[in-house]
């Protein structure tokens, strides 16, 4: 099984997010999985962005972890203490919104982690990868960012194709690739951060 912790900005909802899985709302997020009828295992925040009534049917449907406003960390981080027995991550809504800070907080998290952490919003996917992936067309741009100065990387069947090229940190060559057909990526040494991006003109 995997988590999925719903935040709720910039996500619809969609079925195969939520199969096999334990749902933490958060915040707003726990209001998102009331209004799509998404059962939830746990919700936390500090419901500073969802009214009275709103907060009382939350905890009358699902156990609840009230925040202090006033704290250290951010109600994300809070929840992932509570997926940290899970493999994988999912957190939807994480990417979109005015607070473009939580965004690169949220990054930041899915660097630190030892675990498969997925950023997904309706337009992106952001993830961390060390090994391989491969490109569906789900997605119209594939853009790459090196976390290591010995990154080393191969890009197959891509309209910008690489045979183990050193893609060193703040080298911004890999942004807005494209596969053709199936795209591949092989990471060979170091880590990379990966953002998949729909068509922006539509």
């Amino acid at each position: 099984m995997r988590a999925t912790i719903v935040i709720g900005i910039n996500y619809t909802y969609n079925e195969s997010d939520f199969k096999d899985s334990y749902v933490i709302g958060v915040d707003k997020g726990a209001k998102f999985c009331l209004d799509n009828s998404i059962p939830m295992d746990i919700t936390i925040g500090d419901f500073d962005s969802v009214d009275n009534k709103v907060y009382e049917k939350i905890t009358q449907t699902t156990k609840t972890i009230k925040l202090n406003p006033i704290k250290d960390e951010t109600d994300t981080k809070e929840a992932l203490e509570y997926a940290k027995n899970y493999d994988e991550i999912l957190i939807l809504g994480a990417i979109g919104g005015k607070r473009i800070e939580h965004l690169f907080s949220n990054i930041i998290e899915l660097v630190k982690s030892d675990k498969k952490i997925y950023l997904k919003d309706d337009n992106s996917l952001i993830y961390i990868e060390n090994k391989k992936s491969i490109f569906k067309g789900d997605y119209k741009f594939v853009s790459i960012f090196s976390l290591d100065n010995n990154t080393s990387i191969t890009l197959k069947n891509m309209k910008y194709p690489l045979n183990n090229y050193n893609l060193k940190i703040l080298d911004p060559l890999c942004i807005s690739n494209e596969a053709i057909g199936v795209g591949e990526m092989i990471v060979h040494n170091g880590r990379v951060i990966v953002i998949l991006s729909k068509d922006d003109a539509k």
